[in-house]
Formats: C-alpha cells, sequence, structure tokens
C-alpha cells in the first residue's frame, strides 16, 4: 500500500514536472532499496503492472550490491527476483545488455559503485525506497548534480523517510530545480490504509470481515489512489502558484 501511494505521486509528477505520460512515452527510473524490500519490490511489481515496457528501471542498488542498465534492467528477472524473496545481488548478469554492470559489495570497487548508484546514474526520476537516512545531506548533495550542474535526476520521489536531510532537499531544489515529493506526502498510503482496517476491526467481527476481505481490499486500494492523486494534484497546483514556497 506505501508503493502504491508512491507511483500515484510518481505518475503526477512525472506529467507535471517532465511533461511526461508514462502510460505512453518511455521513461526511466533509479531506485536504492532492493527487490527483497517491502516496499522496493512492490513499486517493481507496480511500474510494470502500470506501464510494461515504457517503464525503464536503469540502476537498482541495496546492502549487496547495485545493477545497473542503461537499456533497463531486465522486467523478467527483476520479477524473478521479487517473487524469490533475492537481492540485487542475485540478478543474473546473462540478462544485462552489453553495457549493463552488476556490481557486488564485496570488494572496495563494488561499495563504491554501491554508493554512488543514486547519484551517478541518469534517469528522468529517482525514487529512494530504502537506505540509510540523511544519506544525501548539505556535505555530499553536490554529488546528485552532473559536471554541468544539472541533476542526475531533475525528480526525487520519496519513497523511504529521511534519505535526504531537509537542508540537502532544498539546496537541490535551490541550486539545480529537482522537485521532490516529500516523504510525509509520498509514502503515506500505509498509515492511510491502516485507519481503514482500524475502522473495519471496529465495525466488523472477524467473521464478517474475512467474508468481505476481497471487497474490503480493493475499495480501500482505490480510495488510497484516489486520495494520493488528490493531494498529488493538490500540492503541484499550489506549487506552481507559489513558487519557492
Amino acid at each position: 500500500v506505501t508503493s502504491e501511494g508512491v507511483n500515484v505521486y510518481l505518475d503526477v509528477a512525472l506529467r507535471h514536472v517532465l511533461g511526461i505520460d508514462p502510460k505512453k512515452e518511455s521513461f526511466t527510473v533509479k531506485m536504492t532499496g532492493g527487490p527483497d524490500g517491502d516496499v522496493a519490490g512492490n513499486e517493481i511489481k507496480i511500474l510494470l503492472r502500470e506501464y510494461g515496457d515504457n517503464a525503464k528501471i536503469v540502476g537498482i542498488a541495496d546492502h549487496s550490491g547495485c545493477a545497473e542498465d542503461p537499456e533497463g534492467l531486465s522486467h523478467e528477472e527483476l520479477l524473478r527476483l521479487v517473487h524469490e524473496n533475492m537481492n540485487i545481488s542475485h540478478f543474473n548478469p546473462a540478462k544485462l545488455s552489453g553495457n549493463g554492470k552488476l556490481h557486488l559489495a564485496n570488494t572496495e570497487e563494488g561499495i563504491l559503485a554501491r554508493n554512488s548508484m543514486h547519484n551517478r546514474l541518469e534517469a528522468d526520476a529517482f525514487i529512494p525506497a530504502g537506505g540509510r537516512p540523511s544519506t544525501l545531506d548539505m556535505n555530499n548533495f553536490r554529488h546528485f548534480l552532473k559536471a554541468d550542474g544539472k541533476p542526475s535526476s531533475p525528480l526525487i520521489v520519496e519513497a523511504a523517510n529521511l534519505f535526504l536531510t531537509p537542508l540537502a532537499r532544498q539546496a537541490l531544489f535551490d541550486e539545480a530545480g529537482v522537485v521532490i515529493v516529500k516523504d510525509s506526502s509520498a509514502n503515506k498510503g500505509g498509515v492511510i490504509t491502516s485507519s481503514y482496517e482500524i475502522c473495519a476491526a471496529m465495525l466488523l467481527t472477524e467473521e464478517e470481515f474475512y467474508e468481505n476481505k476481497d471487497i474490503i481490499v480493493d475499495e480501500v486500494l482505490d480510495k488510497l489512489r484516489s486520495l494520493a492523486e488528490m493531494e498529488a494534484k493538490l500540492l503541484f497546483r499550489e506549487f506552481d502558484n507559489y513558487p519557492g514556497e
């Protein structure tokens, strides 16, 4: 449910910020958080469900290493890792294009590649869906920028809490125009859903809940996506009306 909300924000932001219709046009994404992570793994599944081949995931990093491919990582292989609950180090190198690479965090070179993936790779959007708090701060936020000062991704949708510090978030916007959907909005689908779970527990017996579970789940997901879209569109409208606020 967290990833469902994150993806709605990504969809609205791609359209609003970059003028990309992800249902009709190709776009690129880089992510932290492995395919065995709850938020990252589900976001991979949702990206492929909603956009199919239009979604090119060019890089994924987790504690075990990183896989990167400018042609887009194999959807089939990513889904295999998600379903088998495996981290990115198990990505089959044979599934990479000629320009793809798999770096394992068991060497100094591999650790450096993993730790810098979110900065190095160019993509339309960056989704931090895992990683240490304050990974991007005031001491290193310029590493996210290319040599010409432009960002490696013009859009960040924060699926993980606290990946960026507040000062780094502001500095990336002020210096490079990076549009960032803050964690407190992007990933609160879980909080919304838990409220409905509490309501269901108060209104229904356990037996009644299980009798209606499929209907309840579908309706909560519809409500979640609707609320996320409403808020995303509102925030971007206010962003246009009051630049810099």
